[in-house]
């Protein structure tokens, strides 16, 4: 894990925090791999390299608002296959899969095993370095009409913002991390 990423996870569970704070339990979680301790100007370069995830007031380091996850809904609709949503609620530290079929895609044996969910902070760490607030509105294509197909929409609500974007057949350019990240969740196939 990067120190960034330990910064956010403790920040995610602890609240804001001064720079000392943070440096001690960053060295406390980093003490087995590293020779030397992480010094507070390490810390504070990151945070500064990275100000678009962090916000500092009155000497304290927290989660930028807009970037502090609360939910999240992915939709991709396979127009005759199969269809899944995923809504994933960080606050409750809980997430649920749809999946769904038409009657075309309908297996007569069902697969029944149980599937072993991720981790969802391993997820929520994934998620800050997929950056969704920085994808398009609209994945299109400009000339003509897509016939067949996959649709899909994502919607990232943060403590101060939401984020909204969907399109078919076109997608992000981190679209397969995203949707490998959301497969090692939920042990549910996504794309």
């Amino acid at each position: 894990m990067r120190v960034y990423e330990t910064i956010l996870s403790i920040l995610d569970k602890e609240g804001p925090l001064p720079f000392p704070v943070i440096c001690k339990e960053v060295n406390q979680y980093l003490t087995t791999n590293q020779e030397q301790p992480i010094l507070p100007s390490h810390i504070k370069s990151i945070v500064t390299r990275k100000k678009d995830l962090f916000d500092i007031n009155d000497g304290k380091i927290s989660i930028h608002p807009d970037k502090y996850p609360l939910s999240l809904i992915a939709t991709l609709e396979g127009f005759g296959g199969i269809s899944y949503q995923v809504r994933v609620n960080f606050s409750k530290n809980r997430f649920a899969v749809l999946e769904w079929r038409n009657k075309e895609n309908i297996k007569s044996n069902f697969d029944f095993l149980p599937k072993t969910p991720g981790n969802l902070d391993e997820f929520k760490r994934e998620l800050y370095t997929i950056n969704i607030w920085e994808w398009e509105p609209t994945y299109r294509k400009e000339d003509g009409i897509v016939l067949e197909g996959k649709y899909w929409s994502v919607k990232f609500k943060t403590k101060g913002k939401v984020y909204e974007s969907e399109g078919t057949e076109y997608y992000p350019r981190n679209w397969k991390k995203f949707c490998r990240s959301v497969e090692k969740l939920t042990g549910t196939p996504f794309c």
